[in-house]
């Protein structure tokens, strides 16, 4: 049997056009001699549905545009696994579509209505022949793989997550070569089929590099990663087959593969909107720089406009020569990059709000009327802003963000990316070309952005000056990589301030950044779209916008549980029922000993534990005495009779109330 992996990229949601493509590629299979063609997951609707699967008609597209393909490969010799969420009641539900022979099989809910329990719970994997192979679908290898049934020949493997750059997993074929799927393939003898996405669904990001490895978890074929392929190969149990040379395999590079999943994200999301070209606001500095070196790598430089801003500020020749210096670099820029640069005067801001005095607030006003010139260019040019804020901006500073313009851009790709980790990125392009000026690579060039956005951030603080100068002497001495840190601890790793290392160095620092990182919530609804590429990003970490608890750490104390709260509930349980039993005891006690007529000094020994003890032992020898009564009884009785007498001990099961009791 030949399988073919179609790893396509597609428009999300675009039903007849995504069909349509799925027959293309379907097709073109057959021509190489394919019997089944697997696609793809969240092409449909993505991995976020949300309220999408809850609206009837899409339901009814997807499965008439479904029927439309089935009825157009009727007479081809060939089918196709297509995924799907759909609703299952009120829950979003993944179904495999088996298209084949004019039919569309929904196999998962097929399963559930064979056992009578179709619903989001239904994991056991689906199976069917293809050209007397036996094909099974799987969802998670770790859970899927060792419950397969005997007979499977291949296994194909749709992933569900994007591209995490803390799990190299998420890389697909890059990871075989330090040590993945192999071991789960050969443990579980089964031919490992893996169907990778390649491109932007909405905010997730998938790159490529779908493969097919044999029983013994070598692999046969693989499809290049950040770009469309079709992988077609033979299925051949039992037999060696030629197989790819681990060293020939692709490498994950962490650096290399969040680039391109952010170039592709990039892409896909400008396309997707229809803007030809894409503007941005350039600073001089190494965020922005990188973003044009970015976008130019995703659309091209003839559609990339950069915005210039000269600043009005500037009072003494110290300032003069550093806006000469920032000027010049983002020229610089531009002419390396081959991009449109549209420079912009401000003048005083006064003037623009008609005010009577000058503004106290000029960093602010600048912030707002760069933003309406950089929407302006835009518009004029038919381009889509994108912004160059990081990860960092959106935890602490996101004030800033929607005052600079943040809501009008339609995508900020380094949002799950922290500001330090642009420097590891901005090396490993510059191996590329040196586009980007080399002083901006560099700690210092990083240390002054985290110094811009602690002050922004202590903008947003309050207007007191002496609490902005306590937040400033609070991060002083603590470098841009602690920081980082201990935001990417709390926020992607949700550890506790006395988790991060950070606090044994500066409490106080942590417990403020979890303060300015709790704040910003509201605001950073407002943010653009973000590709996620990190363990966890704003978007999944979502907390109440009006909420006003803060960690602000255990003051040593022990952290407390609610297992811990149920067992000393369950102890205090026990205790009362001890002496609960104590005092019942001493009541029963209390009533024989009126019966028979004992003193209050000889009750209260009666209740001792000594008195306790010789009770027991009488009760001990009582019950012996009863049981050789009853024994001797039973044989008098059975001996009387002409029977024969039972064994030895067998007499007593005649009274199963003593022998138990």
């Amino acid at each position: 049997m030949k399988l073919a992996l179609a790893q396509i990229d597609v428009r999300l949601g675009d039903i007849e056009g995504i069909c349509s493509r799925i027959g293309d590629q379907a097709v073109l299979a057959s021509s190489q001699g394919a019997q089944l063609l697997c696609c793809p997951t969240p092409m449909f609707c993505g991995m976020q549905p949300t309220s999408l699967i809850e609206y009837p008609n899409y339901l009814h597209d997807l499965l008439r545009c479904l029927s439309a393909l089935a009825e157009r490969l009727e007479d081809a010799d060939i089918s196709c696994l297509v995924p799907a969420i759909v609703p299952i009641g009120p829950s979003p539900f993944l179904e495999t579509f088996l298209v084949r022979e004019g039919r569309v099989v929904p196999l998962r809910s097929l399963i559930g209505v064979r056992h009578g329990n179709l619903d989001v719970g239904t994991w056991e994997s689906p199976v069917f022949d293809i050209d007397g192979a036996r094909v099974a679908v799987v969802l998670d290898l770790e859970r899927d793989l060792p419950q397969l049934p005997r007979g499977c020949d291949v296994a194909v493997y749709l992933p569900l997550g994007g591209f995490n750059a803390q799990n190299e997993q998420t890389s697909a074929v890059a990871a075989v070569a330090d040590g993945y799927f192999s071991e789960a393939a050969a443990r579980a003898g089964v031919w490992l089929a893996y169907m990778a996405p390649v491109g932007a669904y909405d905010d997730v990001v998938y790159t490529g590099g779908s493969f097919v490895m044999d029983e013994a978890g070598r692999v046969v074929a693989a499809s290049p990663c950040f770009e469309e392929d079709l992988l077609v190969q033979e299925v051949v149990r039992g037999s060696v087959v030629p197989a790819i040379d681990t060293h020939e395999l692709p490498s994950f590079q962490r650096e290399e593969w969040v680039w391109e999943a952010l170039r592709l994200h990039l892409r896909d999301t400008v396309e997707a909107n229809g803007y030809p070209r894409v503007a941005m606001a350039l600073e001089g500095d190494l965020p922005s720089s990188l973003l044009a070196v970015l976008a130019v790598d995703a659309v091209g430089s003839r559609n990339v406009i950069g915005v210039a801003f000269e600043r009005s500020e500037v009072f003494t020749p110290q300032q003069e020569a550093a806006e000469c210096e920032r000027m010049e670099r983002v020229r610089q820029l531009a002419a390396n990059l081959g991009i449109r640069l549209v420079e912009r005067a401000q003048g005083d801001v006064s003037r623009w709000m008609d005010r009577d005095v000058p503004a106290r607030d000029a960093g602010r006003l600048r912030a707002g009327i760069d933003a309406l010139y950089l929407s302006d260019v835009a518009h004029e040019l038919d381009a889509c802003i994108v912004t160059a804020l990081t990860k960092t901006d959106a935890a602490i500073a996101p004030d800033a963000c929607v005052r600079a313009g943040a809501p009008f851009a339609l995508v900020a790709p380094f949002g799950d990316v922290y500001l330090t980790y642009l420097e590891f990125l901005a090396r490993y392009r510059s191996c590329t070309s040196a586009a980007i000026p080399a002083g901006l690579i560099s700690l210092a060039s990083i240390r002054q952005s985290m110094d811009r956005i602690l002050f922004d951030a202590a903008d947003v603080a309050g207007r007191d000056p002496i609490a902005r100068e306590r937040i400033a002497q609070i991060f002083a001495r603590l470098e841009p990589a602690q920081i980082d840190g201990a935001l990417e601890a709390h926020v992607d790793r949700n550890q506790t301030l006395e988790d991060i290392p950070l606090s044994a160095i500066s409490p106080k620092a942590v417990s403020l950044l979890m303060l300015m990182t709790r704040r910003g919530e509201q605001r950073r609804r407002s943010l653009p779209m973000t590709p996620f590429v990190s363990e966890r990003s704003f978007n999944e970490r979502v907390w109440p916008a009006t909420l006003g608890w803060s960690d602000l750490g255990r003051g040593g104390e022990d952290p407390l549980s609610l297992e811990g709260f149920v067992a000393a509930e369950q102890e205090r349980l026990e205790e009362l029922g001890e002496e609960h039993g104590e005092r019942v005891r001493g009541e029963i006690l209390g009533l024989l000993g009126d019966l028979l007529g004992l003193s209050p000094d000889q009750q209260q020994e009666l209740m001792s534990e000594e008195g306790q003890r010789r009770m027991r032992e009488s009760a001990m020898r009582f019950e012996s005495q009863l049981r050789q009564m009853m024994e001797s009884a039973g044989e008098d009785e059975m001996g009387g009779a002409g029977h024969a007498a039972p064994p030895s001990g067998g007499a007593v099961h005649h009274y199963p109330f003593f022998s138990q009791n």
